[in-house]
């Protein structure tokens, strides 16, 4: 993931509450306001989107850009395996070990 993008998740997880008081730490001390990314523009247009839509958007893009290393089909019968380093089908039980 791109360092803006995992800003915004981090951010999106506060809640009001502690948003607020990280941006007041944030104004006071320059290395919070780097960290959690409040003066960083492209992080905040991730955050105006809203929790659902940015994370829509993140895996999206994760998926355009290297699909071919998240996604793991097998070779058999094209299904999708469980995990992106699987090397055995958990539907047609294929092992390409």
């Amino acid at each position: 993931m791109l360092p803006e993008e995992i800003r915004a998740l981090t951010r999106i997880g506060f809640t009001k509450y502690g948003e607020e008081v990280e941006r007041k730490l944030a104004l006071t001390q320059p290395t919070m306001e780097t960290f959690y990314g409040f003066a960083d523009e492209k992080t905040n247009q991730l955050v105006e989107l809203g929790k659902e839509k940015m994370q829509i958007r993140i895996a999206e893009r994760l998926l355009k850009d290297s699909a071919d290393t998240i996604i793991n089909n097998c070779p058999q019968c094209g299904k999708l395996a469980r995990t992106p380093r699987a090397k055995q089908c958990r539907h047609c039980m294929h092992d390409w070990h």
